[in-house]
């Protein structure tokens, strides 16, 4: 019979059978213990006794409901329950001793009969619930009703820490069905070794993990799985264990917080979930008080360019979140802006959406635009972002972000806007590239608009990489691994900052709401604190490591040269510029120089001019007039040597040396930071 085919009792009938169940064995309990105390002659022909057998079942029924015996289900018994079974049986059989001494003077109840009725009621009542709980936690019923059927158990799993965690993820295991099977458990602390979880032992430490996996597998048990219980483990930790793991191509996973008040289900069993390269960034994401972003927000018009995009669509997400009045959805991309308005009727349909295809390059579009729905607050993350593309095409790069920047900075100062919230790039900082400087020139003119005293703020915020975005390092990472690699790095020194998508809007959201309601840093650029960076070397490393594979033995890394206008490193401050603490979290002020608004627009009308002619160096000398500190890196920047050393985690066999040469040979896509 499959187990989808059983027939399932209600709820109610079982907690009745609990009761049922309970009340006989109290009949049977003072049975059992008079017919010991006296003899099987006196127990059939004496009424008395059979009257003491009718009451004391009678009060047993009446007494049982104060211990609530029955008010939680018996495949989850345990200590709290023998505790209350113990109590009920004991606080029973006094109150009958007291009745039966006030009646009879106990003449029918002797001390052995009581003992005996207080013991085979704990067993009786006790004994089934406990056997009933392992009967369900072993997976007993599953073998007992599949004829012939073999439980498959393709899964089997070690616990990294002994915590909270494990002891209910072990429970919620052996209660589910084709549950994986758990090998044991592995902690970093001594005093832990040993001992033992629901019968499962400590194994040892991370550092163990070669010999528990040798002797797992002469088991016929080869572990597939590591799972972290632990959830306060630091990134640093994590990433031990993602790398300890890789060599025996393990995969890793954590358990989410089940330990809390409501954090398991107990019809379902509970998932590990996958471990993310954010898991293993070494800082944590900020998260920020969000009151005066809802003061920002509530009930106001929200403008939106570039909403189609991976940083403009979760900044929709998350304004939304604040009930605004309306939503202005602006991009130039069709199948962009139409995905961000299917999501927004799904996610938020009680907000009002407007789409629009305007281009940010088209000024009268825009203006036109904002003077008919009049928004409050606009966020600009409408760009050209892929440095290597700009470089090609330096003429849309400086019109889509350097002029764009200024139609739409213009757009909301003729409609009146409160507030307009430009999203910059640590790319701005000693620009190398056409893209970086187009950046920082933009940063200049709302620099110079918000002093101009116009009634509108205006306010820069400044980051570097979002992790997932599109076109960004990682996705390419997992298409490339997707295809058995090589993953592709420009330079084996290369580094950047990262944040995650949804921390990054979080940032742009509460510098907006912080400059506006402190009108702190006007005419200066807010910077998110994006901690250390990030070597993209070692993200390609911990992708692979995360798959369950070795770098530079089951996956090569390659590296293939610096591209144009990249550079080693990024910054988040420029030579001039003053880093100040603005009091909130993972929010800083960069304080630098500020140009005078005329000449800055007319040098944006020299580059207008230039880009309408087509004349490429024309434009880009205006944009080096603008950004003095923009310097082009030569051709002879440092590129990666051919054949230069490649570092190592493990060294490969022959065999596998071969292999990576073949998949090197096929691939010819490279990746670096965007």
């Amino acid at each position: 019979m499959s187990r989808s085919s059983r027939i399932k009792l209600p709820r109610g009938s079982l907690r009745s059978f609990g009761i049922v169940h309970d009340v006989l064995v109290a009949a049977l309990a003072i049975s059992l213990s008079l017919a010991l105390a006296f003899d099987s002659y006196a127990l059939t022909h004496s009424w008395q006794l059979w009257a003491m057998i009718g009451g004391f079942t009678a009060l047993s029924a009446a007494m049982f409901p104060l211990f609530s015996l029955n008010s939680g289900a018996w495949r989850y018994a345990s200590l709290l329950d023998v505790v209350s079974i113990v109590k009920a049986a004991t606080a029973v059989n006094v109150v009958f001793l007291i009745a039966n001494f006030i009646l009879f003077r106990g003449e029918y109840f002797p001390r052995s009969a009581f003992i005996m009725t207080w013991f085979i009621m704990i067993v009786g009542l006790g004994g089934p619930r406990l056997a009933y709980r392992l009967y369900k936690e072993r997976g007993l019923s599953e073998r007992f009703f599949e004829t012939g059927a073999v439980l498959q158990r393709p899964q089997h799993i070690l616990l990294y820490g002994f915590s909270d965690n494990a002891d209910l993820f072990i429970r919620n295991a052996r209660r589910s069905h084709n549950s994986p099977h758990i090998v044991g458990l592995l902690d970093p602390l001594a005093k832990n070794r040993r001992r033992q979880l629901h019968g499962l032992r400590v194994l040892g430490a991370l550092a163990d993990l070669p010999e528990i996996v040798q002797q797992a597998e002469h088991g016929a048990t080869p572990i597939t799985q590591l799972i972290v219980t632990q959830t306060n483990i630091s990134p640093a930790d994590l990433s031990r264990v993602v790398e300890s793991a890789a060599p025996f191509q393990i995969a890793v996973k954590r358990l989410p917080d089940i330990s809390r008040a409501g954090g398991v289900d107990a019809d379902k069993p509970i998932e590990a979930l996958p471990v993310s390269l954010e898991d293993l960034l070494g800082r944590n994401e900020v998260e920020l008080d969000t009151a005066e972003v809802a003061r920002l927000i509530r009930g106001r018009c929200i403008a939106v360019t570039g909403a189609g995009g991976s940083i403009g669509s979760e900044l929709v997400n998350q304004i939304a979140a604040f009930e605004p009045g309306r939503m202005i959805l602006v991009d130039a991309n069709e199948f962009n802006l139409y995905a961000i308005g299917k999501r927004m009727e799904v996610s938020h349909p009680g907000v009002e959406v407007v789409e629009r295809i305007v281009d940010v390059r088209q000024a009268d579009r825009i203006a036109r635009l904002f003077n008919q729905w009049r928004p409050d607050v606009i966020f600009h993350a409408a760009a050209l972002k892929h440095v290597p593309i700009v470089e090609d095409n330096p003429l849309e790069g400086i019109e889509t972000n350097l002029l764009g920047s200024r139609n739409v900075a213009n757009a909301a100062l003729g409609c009146g806007a409160t507030a307009f919230v430009m999203v910059s790039t640590d790319k701005a900082v000693n620009p190398t590239n056409v893209m970086g400087a187009t950046k920082r020139a933009a940063e200049a003119y709302c620099q110079a608009l918000d002093l101009a005293g116009s009634g509108t703020r205006f306010m820069t915020v400044r980051f570097g990489n979002v992790m997932g975005s599109a076109g960004s390092v990682i996705p390419l990472f997992q298409a490339q691994l997707a295809r058995g690699g090589p993953l592709t790095v420009t330079h084996p020194d290369i580094t950047r900052f990262f944040m995650t998508i949804p921390e990054a809007s979080r940032l742009i959201l509460h510098a907006a709401g912080h400059g506006l309601g402190a009108h702190a840093a006007e005419g200066q650029i807010f910077v998110l604190d994006m901690g250390e960076p990030i070597r993209i070397a070692e993200l390609a490393e911990r992708l692979i490591q995360l798959a369950g594979l070795r770098p530079h033995v089951d996956i090569a890394v390659r590296y293939t040269g610096l591209r144009k206008g990249e550079k080693l490193y990024e910054e988040l401050f420029g030579e001039g510029e003053t880093r100040e603490k603005t009091g909130r979290a993972g929010l800083l002020i960069a304080r630098s120089r500020v140009s005078d608004l005329d000449l800055l627009r007319r040098r944006f009308a020299e580059a207008e001019a230039a880009v309408r002619a087509g004349d490429a160096d024309a434009a880009i000398a205006v944009l080096r007039a603008i950004v003095p500190e923009f310097t082009p890196l030569r051709d002879e920047a440092p590129k990666l040597i051919e054949g230069a050393s490649v570092p190592r985690l493990a060294a490969p066999t022959d065999a596998e040396e071969a292999k990576a040469v073949e998949r090197q040979a096929d691939e010819t896509e490279t990746a670096s930071a965007p």
